[in-house]
């Protein structure tokens, strides 16, 4: 009876030894397989406590419908203290699982480094559509740009964009105009963002200029400034007679300074370009809930023309209707990056109304009419796609 008793506590005791050894060595993942890559190193990091498994027992890492939750794993586990050991193995999965972290929002050592300094590729294109005769003769035109953008080193950056258009009524679908509108590069120095090259440049609402330059820019906080010469991009956007084309590649000047006055958004702006000069003045400002006020004052000192302009935005609708006073001469032959470019030969008084909707995730609607004194109510539509 004494060697039964023995035997059956012999038994029992190993029983127990053997139920709780075997978890200590199998993987307790049952879906990783035996000859993976990270069957070792999932193993370990689980006895150590490191990296949790499902409520069911099981680690779908090989499996593309389950990358973004063993992302999660290893960012739970790059969050532990970890030894020497363990933080290799779990540097080696979070390299495994680089994209779906980074686009948790989390850096993965010596990735996001290289994501930084790749060659960034986007772009965006536009249809257009417009009764004001300013598209070439066209009602329509469709234009798609491609920017590149890179880190040359720590200290610079490099920027090229290419740009081309067409008439969908060309049969033949031949390309109007395809050119690399900007390629410049941007470094710091004196205390200043430095930009040179072929370049975007917008003052304030984009009435004194919405254009590229060939020339350098320079801002330090809200001061920016400008130099160099229009490339003339707008001039086939303009009314036709309007002045100013044939001095398309003038030597300019600008300068913009922003600030916070009263609650209001401003910005003050110079612009010379060949012996012209103008200034301007631009105030946003919120005066209810999801409703901003918009007010742009313009002065020509060449000619002594001066244009206001007073507006309202309701956010939420997408609506912003402006009233519109200008004198003839008062708007710089430049200031064409809008859907349909103000004359500059003429003067103007009236209603304009726009409405922009988002159509989904990177596209947006433009529709504008505008009814002015001295020239035909004129309605422009444009959608615009980003990638």
């Amino acid at each position: 009876m004494k060697m039964t008793k023995r035997m059956a506590k012999v038994a029992v005791v190993s029983a127990l030894t053997v139920a709780f050894a075997v978890p200590a060595f199998a993987n307790p993942f049952t879906d990783v397989p035996a000859k993976h890559w990270a069957y070792d190193s999932v193993n370990r990091l689980s006895q150590a406590g490191i990296v949790d498994g499902y409520a069911d027992g099981t680690f779908k890492g090989d499996k593309t419908v389950s990358r973004y939750e063993m992302a999660q794993i290893v960012a739970k586990a790059m969050t532990k203290t970890l030894n020497a050991d363990q933080k290799a193995m779990v540097d080696k999965l979070s390299k495994e699982f680089a994209v779906e972290l980074i686009a948790m929002g989390i850096k993965v050592e010596g990735m996001q480094d290289q994501i930084d300094n790749m060659v960034k590729i986007s772009g965006d294109a536009r249809v257009r559509y417009t009764d004001a005769g300013e598209v070439s003769g066209e009602k329509s035109d469709l234009r798609a740009r491609v920017a590149f953008d890179g880190k040359i080193n720590k200290d610079m950056k490099f920027n090229a964009r290419l740009s081309g258009s067409f008439n969908p009524s060309d049969a033949n679908n031949n390309a109007v105009g395809v050119a690399l509108d900007t390629a410049n590069v941007t470094f710091k120095a004196l205390g200043f963002a430095n930009t040179v090259g072929r370049q975007d440049i917008k003052l304030g609402s984009g009435i004194l200029i919405d254009d590229t330059i060939n020339g350098i820019a320079a801002q330090s906080g809200a001061l920016k400034l400008y130099a160099g010469k229009s490339t003339g991009g707008v001039a086939s956007n303009l009314v036709a007679g309007g002045a100013g084309a044939a001095n398309a590649s003038e030597r300019m000047y600008a300068a913009e300074y922003g600030f916070n006055a009263l609650g209001a958004k401003v910005t003050a702006d110079y612009l010379k370009v060949g012996e012209n000069k103008a200034y301007a003045i631009n105030a946003a400002a919120p005066i209810a809930k999801d409703i901003t006020a918009n007010a742009d004052y313009v002065k020509n000192e060449t000619n002594n023309a001066k244009a206001t302009a007073f507006g309202v935005t309701f956010n939420k609708l997408g609506l912003t209707v402006t009233h519109r006073d200008a004198d003839a001469g008062v708007y710089n032959a430049y200031s064409g990056g809008d859907l349909i470019a103000l004359p500059t030969d003429t003067a103007i008084k009236g209603m304009e109304y726009q409405y922009d909707k988002n159509l989904g995730k990177n596209a947006a609607l433009n529709v504008k009419y505008q009814d002015f004194d001295n020239m035909n109510a004129r309605t422009s539509a444009a959608v615009n796609v980003k990638f």
